[in-house]
């Protein structure tokens, strides 16, 4: 009886280390997973802004383009002291242009960055609320889980311990009777 006792503790022992092992895997496969899906998801967002620097960049390109076509045909079409007047004044006009230009990029790029930082501090904010809720019931799930299985163990045990008891007796009849 002691040696089968001491089996059945030992299996008991053996299959709740097997069982917290699983679980751990099961976790790390979670947390594998999620950051996979976080790094694609900032590559998507990466690409995106990519994709509308480059179409930026190509309109700007080509608005400069068109406008050194423009420059061009009114100097081709006017004598030389007027394109040079004109000229002079284009490059202030662009001059003061640029200078516009300049403001505003910065002025829609702090907006930008500034929404940018707001939405990211937000994100942040929701995401370290989220994980101290999921690690409380986490935390939660895993007592619970280990508390149900002890009960289920000792449950098994005391089945097993009865069994025994009932071929012991058995046993002792049968042996009575021969």
């Amino acid at each position: 009886i002691r040696q089968w006792h001491s089996a059945v503790v030992i299996q008991a022992a053996y299959k709740g280390m097997k069982a917290r092992q699983h679980l751990r895997e099961k976790h790390k496969a979670a947390i594998i997973i999620q950051s996979t899906y976080r790094m694609h998801r900032q590559y998507c967002f990466y690409q995106k802004l990519q994709w509308a620097t480059k179409i930026i960049q190509e309109k700007y390109r080509a608005n400069k383009k068109k406008q050194k076509v423009l420059q061009h045909n009114e100097l081709k079409e006017t004598c030389v002291q007027a394109s040079f007047q004109d000229m002079s004044m284009q490059k202030q006009i662009q001059e003061q242009h640029q200078a516009a230009i300049i403001i505003q990029k910065h002025c829609k790029a702090f907006k930008i960055r500034k929404h940018y930082l707001h939405l990211r501090a937000t994100v942040v904010s929701i995401q370290r609320r989220y994980r101290k809720l999921t690690a409380g019931r986490t935390q939660a799930v895993i007592c619970i889980q280990s508390y149900y299985r002890g009960f289920k163990v000792r449950r098994d045990i005391q089945n097993m311990h009865r069994a025994a008891t009932l071929i012991q007796s058995f046993y002792r009849m049968h042996r009575a009777k021969v």
